[in-house]
């Protein structure tokens, strides 16, 4: 892994009760431990001041080594900011990306999974036509396929059949699934802390 791709990796960022709270990347991370307002916490729970990392890291090695003329230290996985005590609003913003995730890029109709971005729409289940509003219960992610079979009627009038009930997404839900898959193992005491891991 070079240099640059270390720093764009993903670090899990806690507030100051071990609540998961964010993803960053390494480089934010190291920015957050310069200026003191964090400190890297490992999996066993313990904490290191950046000074103390710098120390550690010469013992602890998980692939992401960082070096500079001056300093090596490990990339961190997860940082907890020591002063931070709030929690992401529990209100999740309405916009395409949070969308999607909740329907975890899949038709809403056929079930097929719609990786291609060219091939998402947008599905107001009651058209806009029709009095249908922009909203978490009205709309649903869709292949273009299935949009222009459903055209400008309900799923009832088009014999075609929701796979659920669209609703507003909790914000715990859109957070996993913007956990990398090879970052969930290392995160896990974390998540299961947090109440964040599906099994917890």
């Amino acid at each position: 892994m070079s240099a640059e791709s270390i720093l764009q990796d993903k670090v899990l960022v806690l507030n100051r009760y071990y609540q998961a709270i964010q993803i960053t990347t390494v480089l934010r991370a190291i920015c957050h431990l310069v200026k003191g307002t964090a400190k890297v916490i490992t999996p066993d729970w313990t904490t290191h001041t950046l000074e103390e990392w710098i120390e550690a890291s010469r013992f602890y090695d998980n692939g992401r080594l960082i070096r500079s003329p001056s300093l090596s230290l490990v990339a961190p996985d997860a940082i907890y900011l020591t002063t931070y005590d709030r929690l992401p609003k529990m209100e999740v913003v309405f916009n395409r990306a949070n969308l999607f995730m909740r329907d975890q890029y899949t038709c809403q109709y056929c079930g097929k999974s719609v990786k291609n971005p060219k091939d998402r729409t947008i599905d107001h289940v009651l058209p806009r036509s029709r009095g249908g509003k922009t909203v978490w219960t009205n709309v649903v992610l869709c292949c273009r396929k299935c949009n222009l079979k459903k055209g400008d009627r309900t799923p009832e009038e088009a014999g075609m059949r929701l796979l659920k009930k669209p609703e507003a997404p909790k914000w715990q839900s859109l957070f996993w699934e913007k956990f990398p898959e090879e970052k969930r193992r290392v995160w896990e005491p974390f998540l299961n802390f947090a109440g964040l891991y599906p099994d917890s």
